[in-house]
């Protein structure tokens, strides 16, 4: 029986609530208030002078446009792929299902502005691709522009099915096989056993990947900036307005955005609660399908097989380049001329190894303050439910509907001077600032992966140290924590991989000091060094599938 719980709060819970909240109002409420409040200062005071101009624009209600329509064909073309290489996975997959899942899950492991530069190489004006089909062809230009809404959504689709393909794959195990061999046994099509059968199950899932794939739609920077062409979003206005020092537009934009973002995760999590399935207890295992499985799986292997192509191609291409001199990758469609000097210009140079060294570092950082915080927190909001620690989650979770550059212009425009909460030191410009965007975006995906970590946890530990006088500190730190392990550091390696590369708020809070490898590898690829601009992507690159191996060792449960 299950000793009660002491309703008491003693000194340590209080305390640590305290930093909590002051963590919550420093670097999530109160810059989001300054960034609403810059955006109503008018030339005599404060109103919506500033709001009222932006929507009577013509060129900027079609920016607003471009960016809702950017985040829901993501959503469209991301659920397609995911959903349907989910079920291939699950019904299909042969021999090589292991092999095939972690290729499908890479994506996810490369940083966006990486992604978009190896595009480039292969499907630009200039690319590889490009100009091979143009020489066999004969054409006088390129067969093809990848620029525009087209290509920010190849690349969108690229690198964010995998948040469909996953949910979708976990959801799946929890079909129960029994039912569907019964439903096939009266008679069922294959799409009435996918509607009636498979999709209720399934569907929390997708509707939480929808909203995971909107927000990353319209707050994608490195394909709009790179490659938009004319097509512009909200994220690369937003960052040209802070280049122009018009602090009031881009405070107007990022307020936009955040309510485009919020009002399409409220809309979901509305539909999320009338369709929730119980999935506590697991039915028969789905098992593949056997026999002849005929076009069906004819098609479907041909999907995926060209899917792998094109998740290996543009990894292929960048390290093939990587070792090429900058000079042969401009003149020559199939450059030859290898060699190591990309590589040695990092490692020996001092001032170029530094922007790899500060992105480690910075993403580090971000990993050990946001374990620090949420640890703690997901036990207590575990095992002590209550009203208030359910406005302590959203408060937390609340960073997650705010894309990047609304989080970097809220901490912009709170930290510019020196307050409380940055104990009187103004942060925007130094090295600390960027380590802490980082942290704001790393909380509530840390918050969720310990939260199912705590929740796997056997409660009848707990109260065997409690019963052996172990007090709660003890409990937590001898016993909870060492139970948990492989679950906070599976958080924490994911959140390293999405930071040591991230662009977009680092391309508005860098500064002299804390300059990290995504603005280099685009600035190499601006000045005309791109082989150094590869070959810090093919570094980052190597980083982060080590980190996706301590992931599937660490985590298996939720990644195999």
């Amino acid at each position: 029986m299950k000793a009660k719980r002491s309703k008491h709060m003693g000194p340590v819970r209080i305390l640590w609530y305290c930093v909590l909240v002051f963590l919550i109002l420093g670097y999530i409420v109160v810059p989001f208030f300054y960034t609403f409040r810059q955006a109503l200062v008018t030339d005599t005071g404060y109103g919506l002078d500033v709001f009222l101009e932006y929507f009577s624009n013509e060129n900027q209600l079609q920016v607003v446009s471009n960016t809702v329509l950017l985040g829901c064909l993501s959503v469209v073309t991301c659920g397609i792929i995911g959903i349907m290489l989910a079920l291939y996975m699950t019904f299909l997959a042969g021999r090589w299902k292991k092999v095939t899942h972690i290729l499908l899950l890479s994506p996810m492991m490369i940083p966006g502005v990486i992604t978009v530069i190896s595009f480039i190489q292969i499907y630009g004006e200039s690319g590889i691709l490009t100009k091979a089909l143009q020489y066999m062809l004969r054409l006088e230009e390129a067969p093809f522009q990848f620029q525009g809404l087209g290509g920010i959504l190849f690349v969108i689709t690229y690198t964010q099915y995998v948040y469909f393909y996953l949910n979708v794959y976990v959801a799946l195990k929890y079909v129960d096989n029994s039912s569907i061999e019964a439903a096939r046994s009266m008679g069922a099509s294959w799409p009435q056993v996918f509607r009636d059968v498979i999709w209720p199950v399934i569907r929390p899932a997708v509707l939480s990947s929808v909203v995971v794939t909107f927000a990353s739609g319209v707050s994608s920077f490195s394909a709009p900036n790179l490659m938009g062409g004319g097509f512009k979003v909200l994220s690369t206005q937003i960052v040209r307005s802070k280049a122009n020092n018009q602090m009031a537009l881009a405070s107007v934009q990022v307020a936009v955005l955040f309510v485009i973002s919020v009002t399409v995760m409220l809309l979901i999590q509305y539909y999320s609660r009338r369709y929730q399935v119980d999935t506590a207890d697991r039915g028969t295992e789905v098992k593949p399908l056997e026999g002849n499985r005929g076009a069906l799986s004819a098609v479907s292997r041909v999907v995926v097989l060209f899917q792998i192509l094109l998740i290996l191609l543009p990894i292929v291409v960048i390290i093939y380049l990587s070792f090429n001199s900058t000079s042969a990758i401009m003149q020559e469609i199939f450059p030859h001329d290898f060699t190591l000097e990309n590589y040695l210009a990092i490692f020996e140079r001092p001032r170029v190894l530094k922007p790899l060294l500060n992105s480690l570092e910075m993403s580090l950082m971000a990993v050990a303050a946001g374990l620090v915080i949420t640890v703690p927190t997901s036990w207590l909001i575990v095992k002590w439910k209550g009203k208030f620690h359910g406005l302590l989650r959203l408060l937390l979770m609340l960073p997650w509907t705010m894309p990047d550059s609304v989080v970097a212009i809220n901490l912009i425009n709170a930290f510019s001077r020196g307050s409380i909460f940055s104990f009187g030191e103004a942060l925007i410009g130094g090295f600390y600032i960027v380590p802490i965007a980082y942290t704001v975006t790393a909380v509530p995906l840390l918050l969720n992966s310990n939260e199912v970590a705590v929740q796997g946890l056997n409660d009848n530990l707990e109260e065997a140290s409690k019963s052996l006088g172990a007090n709660m500190f003890q409990t937590f730190k001898n016993v909870i924590v060492p139970n948990i392990a492989s679950g906070i550091l599976a958080g924490g390696v994911l959140v390293f991989i999405r930071t040591v590369g991230e662009y977009t708020m680092s391309a508005l809070l860098y500064g002299v000091y804390n300059r990290p490898i995504s603005i280099s590898i685009v600035t190499n690829m601006q000045e005309y060094h791109i082989g150094i601009s590869l070959a810090y992507g093919v570094i980052v690159i190597g980083i982060c599938y080590i980190a996706l191996g301590i992931i599937f060792k660490l985590d298996k449960k939720r990644f195999m």
